[in-house]
């Protein structure tokens, strides 16, 4: 039980900084060819939201990979067994 919620919370997590990395990157990109600060940040909005939404599945598959992976590889604390004394 613990590791799924762990992997829950790590897919949540993985997903959300996805598509942040991936907003951001598209958002700089198509920012950073503007002159003025505002059309830079509108072009940049627009281009980040545009990426999300394109590249949403392949993020979503990617987190849940990786949760399970991290979930069950028990390298993340607290997900080792105990050895017996």
């Amino acid at each position: 039980m613990k590791k799924l919620l762990l992997g829950l919370c790590l897919f949540g997590v993985l997903y959300f900084v996805g598509c942040m990395v991936v907003g951001g990157i598209a958002g700089g990109l198509a920012g950073s060819h503007e002159k003025s600060t505002a059309a830079a940040q509108q072009a940049g909005q627009f281009a980040g939201a545009q990426a999300v939404t394109e590249y949403r599945g392949f993020i979503a598959a990617g987190a849940a990979v990786m949760a399970v992976v991290l979930s069950n590889a028990a390298l993340l604390m607290g997900m080792r067994k105990c050895s017996a004394e």
